[in-house]
């Protein structure tokens, strides 16, 4: 079908108790009409194109089978809901506050700059640098950190620490805590100078993400559905915070990172 069919023809097929148009097509017509948006949209004549329905369905199974008012209502509403999904399903690609030239949504994925050459990635201090957490990194070769002070105190508990590896190029760290009894991972990565890495890393089925100024540092936040993610880099050193929490938790967490 080409052209969409008038009102006025639509009725006619209505009148006459008969339509040489096809299921799929009738609902070729509704989708036509519902792919204008709620604003544009004509629900009388998604009302005839129900009709139209009726009638095709009479046809086939032999029946008399009529949309009544309220059903055709309660049909209307649901198309006005499938339009109201699919405008807070696009808004949702654009709720990322992050400029594109350092994170882009790419079908519901954020794909970051790996080395977030266009972020800030110099902290401003190293005030954790005396605490047993920093020590302990510094046991590995890790040195100076910068992490998140609620990592250290009494509602957070570090439960493991371990060296995923270590080589000339690059040293990762992966610590274990549980965060107002809620799980969480920090990776650190400390690479050399001579280890030069291009492309982008990949946050998975984000539902909404920000970035913020912390200690110096431009700080990722993502959002999705039953967990979230922190990644911010400090000149070789990179830090990645996965956290089984709500994101008002996650941004706690962040805003506390020294």
């Amino acid at each position: 079908m080409k052209k969409k069919l008038s009102k006025k023809k639509l009725k006619k097929m209505i009148t006459s108790d008969f339509t040489d148009l096809s299921t799929e097509e009738i609902k070729a017509l509704i989708q036509k009409e519902v792919d204008k948006g709620a604003d544009a949209l004509d629900t009388d004549y998604i009302d005839l194109c129900f009709e139209l329905l009726s009638i095709k369905n009479n046809d086939t199974n032999k029946r008399k089978i009529k949309f009544t008012k309220a059903a055709k209502v309660l049909l209307t509403a649901a198309v006005l809901m499938v339009i109201f999904i699919s405008t807070i399903t696009v808004s949702a690609q654009f709720n990322l506050n992050i400029p594109q030239k350092i994170a882009q949504l790419i079908n519901g994925n954020a794909e970051i700059d790996y080395n977030l050459e266009n972020a800030d990635t110099t902290a401003d201090g190293y005030a954790l640098l005396d605490t047993n957490l920093a020590k302990q990194l510094a046991d590995y070769g890790i040195t100076p950190v910068t992490f998140p002070e609620e990592m250290i105190k009494e509602n957070c508990k570090i439960t493991k620490i371990e060296s995923i590896s270590s080589d000339d190029f690059s040293k990762i760290i992966s610590i274990d805590f549980d965060y107002n009894n809620q799980h969480g991972c920090l990776t650190i990565e400390q690479m050399s100078k001579e280890l030069e890495s291009t492309g982008v890393s990949t946050v998975m089925d984000v539902k909404s993400g920000q970035m913020i100024n912390i200690n110096g540092m431009d700080v990722l936040l993502f959002e999705q559905e039953r967990n979230c993610k922190i990644k911010y880099k400090d000149n070789l050193t990179s830090y990645d915070i996965y956290l089984e929490c709500d994101f008002q938790y996650a941004i706690r967490l962040a805003k506390s990172i020294k």
